[in-house]
């Protein structure tokens, strides 16, 4: 089974309302698509990016999305994603 991942998801710059699904300090400034997929790559779950792709809420905007295996919540995924994240970072 696959879940989407959208970089709104993880973005501590979005509110709540604009789709943020974890809580602001898990959350990182501005995700990039490879980003997430590296991330997701090292906790063992399978990334595959999709450019094209718009988010609902931004339709305008062509973020893409990164689908990966869903072996727990999403929010926990997202939650470690976010962590990872945040450790290439430093």
């Amino acid at each position: 089974m696959k879940t989407i991942i959208w970089p709104a998801y993880l973005d501590s710059g979005k509110t709540k309302k604009e789709g943020r699904k974890i809580p602001k300090n898990f959350a990182v400034s501005n995700p990039k698509l490879r980003e997430i997929s590296r991330a997701a790559g090292k906790l063992g779950l399978n990334p595959e990016i999709e450019k094209d792709k718009s988010y609902p809420k931004s339709w305008w905007e062509s973020t893409g999305r990164v689908t990966v295996d869903k072996n727990q919540s999403k929010r926990e995924i997202l939650i470690k994603i976010s962590n990872t994240i945040k450790g290439f970072r430093n």
